[in-house]
């Protein structure tokens, strides 16, 4: 079975932490994030031509102002050491949920900045191996980088070819025009989001608004997917607070016809109701007309132990076929002779 790769924005770790981390810090969309942030004092005496209160805009501004090239320097250093402090409660989030919910086949592509993906990743991975694999298409505090080995792990950790400590990936700031090639790791994580997302049956964008800064983003990411006349089967499955018509008309260009799920919950995606097995599922509901039971998956008051449980039967069974992804789904409902 093809893939599913899953872009987030910063909606979701919004939803991950909707209460604050582990130590009640919070994180936020981009809009008002200064303020929420206790940045606005490094603006003092700055007079910006734009009104609008959105880091995006601002910090344009600034970027092309070189009499503000200092200013921009430490605004870059605070919102790097806040996002890097950042910790994950120690209750399943929906950051950890939506790990489990792939597998090794599978990607998740984050324009996040904090380490909250990062570290659910690495305490999922005490549950199970079979993971999806993790790109920051903007870099990310959590991440480090050997760009003469072409190898990257956690910031803490050293090149597996050359022993040498990893360093940290550069944060992309919000320009109008980002330059995805002159990083390393950022040129490779496009390169490979490029390969993966042309090669999916699913994608999912959570949390994630296209904003104007991301134009390029948005535009490699529609290459990749290519044509939706040639997309007639594939499911593309959205998870916002907007509205349902203000998601289609930001993503008309991915969706073919029908072929969409929309919802303001992570619980009632199909990363949720289907975890595992997302696209086996949905290409024998939609392809194969097999009845599929959406309340089989994750529930938002799973805890730890009630997840592996959960997780046991299709763990085993992971492990016996290697990983391979032309396993069978529980979420089907159909006659047992034809499951077996």
């Amino acid at each position: 079975m093809r893939s599913h790769t899953v872009i987030l924005g910063a909606g979701a770790t919004i939803a991950a932490i909707p209460n604050g981390d582990k130590n009640g810090k919070s994180s936020s969309v981009m809009n008002g994030l200064l303020k929420k942030l206790n940045l606005e004092e490094m603006l003092s005496g700055v007079e910006l031509q734009t009104k609008i209160e959105n880091l995006e805009d601002i910090y344009s501004e600034l970027f092309e102002r070189e009499e503000c090239s200092e200013i921009v320097r430490k605004l870059e250093e605070r919102l790097y050491d806040y996002f890097a402090s950042l910790e994950l409660p120690d209750e399943p989030t929906i950051y950890d949920f939506l790990i489990l919910s792939l597998t090794n086949k599978d990607c998740i592509a984050t324009f996040n900045w904090d380490p909250l993906l990062i570290q659910a990743y690495i305490r999922c991975s005490k549950i199970t191996s079979n993971l999806p694999q993790i790109l920051c298409l903007h870099g990310n505090v959590a991440v480090g980088f050997c760009e003469e080995h072409i190898e990257f792990g956690t910031i803490d950790y050293y090149c597996p070819k050359c022993h040498n400590k990893f360093y940290p990936t550069k944060l992309l700031y919000p320009v109008k025009n980002k330059d995805y090639s002159s990083d390393g790791y950022i040129n490779w994580c496009w390169k490979a989001l490029d390969i993966l997302i042309d090669d999916s049956y699913m994608l999912t964008i959570f949390g994630y608004s296209a904003p104007k800064s991301d134009v390029d983003a948005v535009n490699l990411m529609k290459k990749a997917w290519g044509n939706i006349e040639d997309r007639p089967l594939e499911e593309v499955s959205v998870i916002d607070i907007v509205d349902e018509a203000t998601m289609l008309n930001t993503w008309k260009d991915f969706i073919h016809s029908h072929h969409y799920r929309y919802s303001n919950s992570f619980f009632d995606s199909y990363l949720a109701k289907f975890p595992r097995r997302t696209c086996e599922t949905v290409f024998a509901t939609f392809s194969l007309n097999v009845p599929s039971d959406g309340s089989r998956g994750f529930k938002e008051n799973f805890n730890w132990d009630m997840i592996k449980e959960f997780l046991s039967d299709m763990l085993v069974e992971e492990q016996e076929n290697k990983g391979k992804s032309n396993l069978k789904s529980k979420y089907l409902v159909w006659n047992e002779d034809v499951n077996k």
